[in-house]
């Protein structure tokens, strides 16, 4: 065991989705200003890994095993032959799954932080598992890890780079679907990972038709690949929308997102992309669950707009119209 404020090699994983894997940044940047000369590395979902080499404090991303084929053990004996090379002398494990947690163990980390479950046993420092009373937001017990280790804990904002390229890139693609990129836009996201968290799709078909004919916003349209076939369920016909579903990579999304006027979405990654990049938002929520509700899922910041009902049902379309009206005041 050795004493953190000594650490040289830090290793901070977490291996899900988009939207998780952000919640994590203000940790990462606590950690770094902690320990400000010990180097960083995150292992992450291979489709984030791009995006995620971005961020500032990150000294390296490495993908994490994806084979669906193989059994999870030997994932990660896979996995914790790769960090035992690179010598790590503190592991956080954010999302907990016995596959990391048996990683880096056989890596031989002096110090395995993390939850007690999953075969917690395996770690050096456990925290109980507490999120699933939705006390506190997701980057608040996400902190916890770092508290864990006795370090002190400074809360900043998140701290993404804007992507220039990627911009330019994008924006062109709007212009050539009608919408102008120097005149303000919304981009509207209507998916979500998670059935339960998902507004109907008919209505924010409404929704995009009354931005566009009611309040004269143009509108920009995102999604992933998987949404593709459904575009039609969500976009009115005839109408100057841009469609980027599935035709973007994540960075064009940061750069779109950090050049709209706010984004409107469910519970979803691009949701905390967007908080992150400090671009206003309009969630929706429709849970009495404290575990999936927005005191742990919402936006993370100020600026933002949280609709709440007890079901994606009870949400209106004139709900978010209102909303929209109340965040910009000149629209009317």
């Amino acid at each position: 065991m050795i004493d953190p404020r000594h650490a040289r090699r830090l290793l901070f994983l977490r291996t899900d989705r988009l939207g998780e894997t952000l919640l994590n940044l203000p940790a990462i940047t606590a950690l770094k200003r902690a320990l400000p000369r010990a180097s960083l590395t995150l292992v992450v979902h291979p489709e984030l890994e791009s995006l995620m080499s971005s961020m500032p404090g990150i000294d390296c991303v490495l993908p994490s095993p994806q084979d669906p084929a193989a059994r999870w053990w030997l994932r990660a004996g896979r996995l914790g032959r790769l960090l035992r090379r690179q010598r790590f002398d503190v592991a956080l494990v954010s999302n907990p799954k016995k596959e990391l947690h048996l990683a880096v163990w056989l890596a031989g980390i002096p110090m395995r932080v993390g939850y007690a479950r999953k075969w917690g046993w395996l770690l050096t420092h456990r925290l109980p598992d507490e999120k699933a009373l939705g006390e506190r937001h997701e980057v608040e017990y996400n902190l916890d890890l770092i508290r864990a280790l006795g370090l002190p804990v400074s809360v900043t904002p998140f701290q993404i780079p804007r992507f220039v390229i990627e911009e330019a890139d994008v924006l062109q693609l709007i212009e050539q679907q009608g919408v102008q990129s120097s005149e303000p836009f919304l981009v509207v996201h209507p998916w979500t990972s998670n059935p339960v968290k998902q507004w109907p799709l008919d209505r924010y078909r409404r929704l995009i038709q009354e931005i566009v004919e009611r309040l004269h916003m143009p509108v920009v349209l995102v999604g992933g690949q998987e949404e593709r076939q459904r575009v039609t369920e969500v976009l009115p016909p005839g109408l100057p929308v841009a469609d980027l579903v599935g035709r973007v990579t994540l960075k064009q999304l940061a750069a779109l997102l950090q050049h709209a006027r706010a984004l409107i979405s469910n519970d979803s990654g691009p949701m905390h992309l967007a908080t992150a990049l400090g671009t206003p938002t309009i969630a929706l929520f429709g849970t009495k669950d404290a575990a999936t509700g927005p005191r742990r899922w919402g936006p993370w910041g100020d600026g933002h707009v949280v609709i709440w009902k007890p079901s994606m049902e009870a949400i209106r379309v004139d709900d978010v119209i209102e909303a929209l009206k109340e965040r910009f005041t000149h629209i009317r």
